[in-house]
């Protein structure tokens, strides 16, 4: 591991607190010049004892101020809608929790109107012209796969659900899926 050398040190600390030079001016205005000419300085600011300011290794082509990484710091990940041709269906997600007398009129419970007090997640998927027969549905821990011959949707769940007291029912008067996933958190013994 290489360190700092003695003259970068002593640069960084010139930088830092400049030496104070011996003259008569010792006004307020030198004083409050000298304190915001520091805040200007950043780490760009910072160069080699030479003088040069170092390259930049990032590629010279122009990105927008908007964007936090350069594209070729992102690893490309591959998406399965890119690749597959059928249509995402709308979709809502909506939590749920049981809620008794208790709770709304004494509050004995604690639940909050927040996620940390849901017990299930309500997904209501719009499957417009599609036959309940051709959906496939699979509900694993993390994530919700349903294929049909016109949709394709894939969803990762906010937080871990129970695939085994999960349940779906299928609405043919507006041709909708509803998916009822049991959320399983570690202190939900404990919370409920």
């Amino acid at each position: 591991m290489e360190g700092f050398s003695y003259q970068q040190i002593k640069d960084l600390q010139q930088l830092i607190a400049p030496p104070k030079e011996d003259s008569d001016s010792d006004s307020e205005d030198d004083d409050l010049r000298q304190r915001l000419s520091r805040q200007k300085l950043g780490p760009g600011d910072v160069t080699p004892s030479g003088g040069k300011p170092v390259a930049s290794t990032r590629p010279s082509e122009s990105v927008p101020i908007s964007d936090i990484w350069h594209p070729s710091e992102v690893n490309p990940i591959t998406d399965y809608q890119k690749e597959d041709p059928r249509q995402t269906p709308e979709y809502k997600m909506t939590f749920k929790q049981a809620v008794g007398t208790e709770d709304i009129f004494l509050g004995m419970n604690l639940k909050t109107p927040s996620t940390a007090s849901c017990e299930w997640i309500m997904l209501r998927i719009q499957l417009p012209g599609e036959n309940k027969d051709k959906i496939e549905l699979s509900v694993e821990s993390n994530i919700v796969d349903l294929r049909s011959p016109k949709y394709r949707l894939q969803l990762p769940t906010p937080f871990a659900v129970d695939p085994n007291s999960s349940c779906a029912k299928w609405h043919s008067d507006s041709d909708c899926l509803e998916i009822t996933l049991k959320l399983s958190r570690e202190l939900d013994d404990v919370n409920f």
